[in-house]
Order: C-alpha cells, then structure tokens, then sequence
C-alpha cells in the first residue's frame, strides 16, 4: 500500500495515538519515519507527530492503520478564475509568510519531536509577525493538503450564512422608510419563537393543503385567531397593531418549510403524482525519481476519423495530448480530441494524468485493474511548451497543483521523453489504420486517406489506451542502467516496473491529487440546468441521487428551472459533474435512458447533431408543396365565402331540420343493397349501367 506526501490515514488505538484521521505532511527516507498532521481538531491550533515508518507499515498490517478521505471545503475547490482577485491577494501574501518554513524537513522534523521550537519565534520575528500568527498558517497549511491554495480565506464561515438570528430587541434588517415626511410608518415587528409557531400553524392550516387560501388570505386568517387582541387594541387607540407584516410571513413560509414540502402540501397526492412530480423515467540523471518532471505535448494524430452517427461524415484528425513521466517513461496521461492543441484540451490530458485510469479505460471498452496503469499523482513539475500553456490561465489553474517550466521555442528536445512516445505509437499502431495519412509521406497520385477513413474517435481512443498499456510494459534497456531498483528486485526494465518499484521504497517526487479538486479546477466549466427532465446539457439529461432523494426536478417543474455550475468530461457523455449550492462540492451525474442515443459517445458528437439540425433547419425552412397547398386552401375557402354570401337563407333555417338533412344527404351518398326477387342482382346491376353509366353498381350479396 502506498504511503505518499498529503495521503490520509485513519488510526485507531495505536500505540498511544490518538484516535482520528491524520494527513501525511512528510516522509524521511534517511531516519526513516513520517510526519503526520492530525485533522480532527476543528478548533485550536495542532502539532504534527512523527511516528516510525516501520511501525506505520506494522500498524497497517494489522488493519489499525487505514486509508480514509478528508472533504475539502468548497472555498478550496473553485477554479482559479473563480477567485476575487482580493482572495488570491491574501493566499499569496501568507504563502510568502511561511514559503521558507512549511517545507523545511528539518523545521517539521524539530515541530513535531520538540515541545519548544526556538525556530519559529525567530522566524516570526524576522517577519514582524507573532508566533501564533504563523502557526495558524501552518496548521491551515498542513490541514488542507500543503497547497498554496490552502491559505485562501475562509469567508464562506463569516456572518452565519444559511443560520437564524438571535430574537433580540432591536429589529432585524432596514428600517421602514416614509417617502414623505408628513407620514409616520409604524413599528417594524420582531418575530419571536412564539410567533413561528403561530405562522407555522396558520400555514399549515389556511394555505399548505389543496385548494388552499392564497398567502394574503391567510395572513387575515393568523390575526384572526392570534392577533385579534391587538388589532382591537390598536383599532380603538387609532393606531397601526403591531402584528407581522405580510412579507415576514412570505418569509417564514420559505424558512418554516421546504420548497418539496409546500408543493406536497399544496397538491393532493393524485395532482402531485400527475403534474408536480419529476419526471426521470424513460428514462535520468537530474531526473532520478518518478514525479521529478512530467512532460507534456500534443500533436495531430497521422489518420482521419468519422462521425458514430454518419461513416460519411470525415470528421478530419484528432490532436492527441500525452503527459510522460521523464524518470520512467510512463505515460501517465492521455488525452484524444476533435479540439486544436489548445488549453482546453491540455486541462483534459492533466486531470486524466491526475486521477485514477481505471474507470476511463472503462469508458472505451478495456477492463484494467488500477495496478495495470497506477499513474494518479501530481508531480513536482510539468514541462511544457510556450504556445498553449504560456498563457494566464494554466499559470492560475495548473501552479497550485504542480510548478509549470517551459521549454525554449523550435526546441524539441527539451521533451525528448513524450516527443518519443508519439514516434512509438505512430510505427506501432497509427500508420497501420485505414485513413492514415502516414506522417504526409503519401506520393502524388495515392488514394486520399480521408476515403478510407473508418474509425470513430472512441474506436481510435481505444485503440490508442491499448497501444500506451503496451508502451508500458516494454522493455527499454536504459531503465535497467538508471536505477539498481529493478536489479535488486530481478524485474524487467520497463516504465510500469520502475515505476511501482521506486514507489514501493518511497523514491519519489509525487504527491497525491485530490479528486475533486481535480475535477473544479481542471474539467473544463459549463452550465446545466435543473429541469423538471432531469439536469440538461446540450440537450442531453442527467440525474443522481441528489436530484432523486431532494426531488430537484419536481421543484423545478413547479418553481421553475434554474442554472447550475458544471464540470465537463470530453471524453464521454455518459456523466457530467454538477454542483447543486456554492458550498458544495461536484457530484456525479449519469445520462438517463431518454438521452440514451448518446451513451457512450465523445461530448463533440451531441454537438455534430446540433450543427446538423441547424443545417437542415437552414437548407429547408419551409417544403415546396406547402406552397401549392397555400394555394389549394386559399381557393377553396374564397370559393366557400362566395357561395355563402350568395345562400339567402336566414341563420334559423340554416339549423332547422339538421338531422332530416343529415339522412337524406346519406341516402344520396352512401351505398345501399336492396332485396329484388325479379330480378338477380346480376342482371340489375348489367342493366343499370347500361342505361345511367353514373349509377352505381352493387355487388351480389352472399348467401346466408
């Protein structure tokens, strides 16, 4: 099991510990133990401990010691653009504060052995701060992951949001005002605990039931019964009763009850059920360790692909992203889209590179277990090229979590490690598909690859996770010369060895990704809306258990619908991420069964439909016979008009005797078989058309 920098762990009654959840801030190789930071403490300041490496992996062993999770709070998970700009200042100046000391193995080594730490009142000193000033960063340091984002302010507690207020004497909330000033408002009235109640029952009584009173109403109807004292009172003194005002029961309505509650109570079961309720059915050297360097880059694959709705539609060639470990040559992470080498799709690639590759290998059809490609980390830095990524937005978004280099222009070689796995996957699997156009080597006169272009972007994405699985399980000799690990061990050279290897014995610059930070700050942000369908994006519906259980789509059936912030996979429609309330954190969203056409797609092919729904919408926007059938209509209904304008009969003889006229007109129009025993019908009929050739022709009847 690994035991990495920011990973959590769970211990119970071991060794005189205290029972809790505890972070790991630090791990000495050379003593060896660790430094853990203790989690549950949410008020007063805490120390780290340092325990013996041994002892952890024995408590671990023993099942004292497990892994565990520790939610973020939601002012730490939004996307860096999403930060006032006054926020951000505030992080940066406490970072600056405790940059030198939060790292320092000797300082955290002295901070949890030592009782008193001369150290930290000298560097307070130094920084015209108190002691206690820089141990608060510290801990909020320590507490929430070592990230500068960290030290964010934590507004979100300040001022009771979300919370009653204390009844008191003084009145809540902006005084009233007179727009003249020959006029005196009367008293603003404080709601004690005694007057919810009166309002709860008035509510519950008078307007939440079917066919209840309206809110003013009711209103009338809670001074009625509680109030009728002081109105009285205030009626003989010629003075306005201090009673509540219409807009404190509007209020109290929607604290006393819940938005489900008032549309239940307000429905009988059979109208709630029927019209009210959701509706989700249908429903090397310098690099000796791994995580010292990641590298990434992109390139436009060598092969065109189609669209999964029309092998007719060339959708051109897809811009591969990978993300190589430079000490092993793993690749961590990968990403294929229809997007140019852009920012967009780079935050795609590095949370691929950040978060677990089991359940993406899922999503094209490969079953991996996470030992098969355990690349989930964040690394100590990335290097990158200064197109994409020179821009503003990766250094806000991407720093926090890692340290962004960049390499110099028009040189390659500065990311040798990816640049060469592209080469790999291009001799390996690429230029062996139908459509490819094989680096632009193709001599005049060939066939054009765009005809014999036959995959889809997930049929290539697929084939592609499978051609990286194998590209880490190959045997490359200069992994052997790098590290004596894989001697030691008797294991082959290759990237997914080195890799577990070095993890194994804590040779590593890696540090553990939250997952939801991941997903806020790196997927790149949308806009759903809560419907009475389901959530809605880019007219495809999702759900969860927090739509069902809180009956979301109902309330917006009833209340109306309303825009939520979203997380986007590319990669797949088969889920997105939304938040529900500004303190909450993303949750998982799955497609539901109406939006079933969808599944299992990339997110750029809802919007290949659109753009041709638009198109026919454009090449058709009415039908050529809709205009002779104008024609037909109009002359039909000019004839009609003359015909009645020419009929002298008044509007009495119009109606009289309908059903008289009704017979006849069937008499005359319908068929009709008569019994004549002169004649066979036969020979009547031969007779009748003889003579009248309008007339009609009856069949013979059958015999009974």
């Amino acid at each position: 099991m690994e035991i990495v920098k920011s990973s959590i762990w769970s211990i119970d009654q071991f060794d005189g510990v205290t029972t809790g959840r505890y972070r790991v801030i630090r791990v000495f190789e050379e003593i060896p133990c660790l430094v853990l930071f203790y989690l549950e403490k949410e008020k007063g300041l805490s120390r780290p401990i340092a325990i013996g490496l041994d002892k952890f992996k024995n408590g671990i062993k023993k099942n004292l010691i497990l892994e565990a999770q520790y939610t973020l709070p939601y002012h730490l998970l939004r996307a860096e653009e999403e930060i006032d700009k006054s926020h951000l200042k505030i992080r940066d100046e406490n970072y600056e504060l405790i940059k030198d000391i939060a790292n320092n193995g000797e300082f955290i080594f002295d901070y949890a052995t030592k009782s008193r730490v001369p150290t930290l009142a000298k560097y307070a000193k130094e920084k015209g701060k108190d002691r206690k000033s820089i141990a608060r960063l510290l801990d909020t340091y320590w507490r929430y992951g070592q990230d500068k984002n960290a030290l964010l302010p934590a507004y979100q507690y300040s001022g009771g949001a979300g919370q009653q207020r204390t009844v008191s004497e003084k009145a809540l909330g902006a005084p009233k005002t007179s727009r003249t000033l020959a006029v005196k408002r009367s008293t603003i009235f404080i709601v004690t605990d005694t007057d919810k109640e009166n309002i709860h029952k008035a509510l519950k009584k008078h307007h939440l039931k079917p066919g209840g009173k309206n809110l003013v109403e009711t209103r009338k109807e809670l001074l009625r019964e509680y109030y009728a004292a002081e109105v009285k009172r205030a009626k003989a003194l010629g003075e306005a009763p201090y009673v509540p005002s219409y807009k404190q029961v509007r209020e109290w309505k929607s604290k006393l009850f819940t938005k489900n509650e008032i549309t239940e109570k307000s429905s009988t079961e059979r109208d709630y059920l029927l019209s009210k309720r959701e509706l989700l059915g249908d429903t090397k050297q310098k690099w000796p360790v791994p995580g010292s360097c990641f590298e990434i880059d992109a390139t436009v694959a060598d092969v065109h692909i189609v669209s999964s709705f029309g092998k007719q539609y060339v959708l051109g060639r897809p811009t591969i992203y990978s993300i190589v470990d430079r000490a092993s040559g793993l690749i961590v992470g990968l990403n294929v889209s229809l997007d140019f080498a852009s920012w967009r799709a780079a935050r795609q690639a590095l949370a691929n590179a950040f978060l677990p590759k089991a359940s993406y290998c899922k999503e094209f059809g490969i079953i991996i277990q996470e030992t098969d490609w355990p690349a989930a980390h964040t690394p100590l830095r990335l290097m990158c090229d200064n197109g994409e990524m020179i821009g503003l937005a990766p250094q806000k978004l991407v720093v926090p979590l890692t340290e962004l280099q960049l390499s110099p222009p028009y040189r390659p070689d500065f990311k040798a490690m990816v640049e060469r796995r592209f080469g790999l996957l291009n001799d390996e699997m690429i230029h062996k598909l139908l459509g490819t156009t094989r680096g632009g080597k193709v001599v005049r006169g060939d066939r054009d690859p765009r005809k014999d272009a036959i995959y889809t972007l997930n049929e290539f994405t697929a084939l592609l996770i499978d051609a990286v699985l194998e590209l880490n399980r190959s045997i490359y000799n200069s992994l052997a010369t790098s590290s004596s690990l894989l001697i030691e061990k008797n294991l082959s050279p290759t990237p997914l060895n080195f890799w577990k290897a070095h993890i194994a014995e804590h040779k590593h610059a890696l540090k553990l990704a939250d997952s939801s930070e991941v997903i806020s700050r790196l997927y790149p942000p949308a806009k759903a809306s809560m419907t009475r369908d389901g959530i809605e994006y880019n007219n495809m519906y999702y759900s969860c258990d927090r739509v069902v259980q809180g009956k979301l789509a109902s309330i917006a059936r009833t209340n109306g619908q309303w825009q939520l912030d979203a997380r986007v996979n590319e990669n797949t429609t088969n889920y997105i991420y939304v938040r529900f309330d500004k303190n909450d954190v993303f949750t998982k969203c799955n497609l539901l069964g109406k939006s079933k056409m969808m599944k299992d797609l990339p997110m750029h092919e809802p919007e290949f439909v659109m753009d041709w729904l638009d198109k026919n919408h454009e090449e058709n926007p009415i039908s050529v016979e809709s205009i002779d059938s104008k024609v037909i209509r109009t002359n039909i209904e000019k004839n009609a008009k003359t015909r009645a304008k020419n009929d002298d009969l008044t509007p009495t003889e119009k109606v009289k005797n309908t059903r008289e006229r009704r017979k006849i007109e069937i008499e005359k129009t319908a068929n009709k078989i008569e019994d004549n025993s002169v004649s066979s019908p036969q020979e009547k009929s031969i007779s009748n058309t003889e003579s009248n050739p309008s007339s009609i022709v009856y069949l013979p009847r059958r015999k009974r």
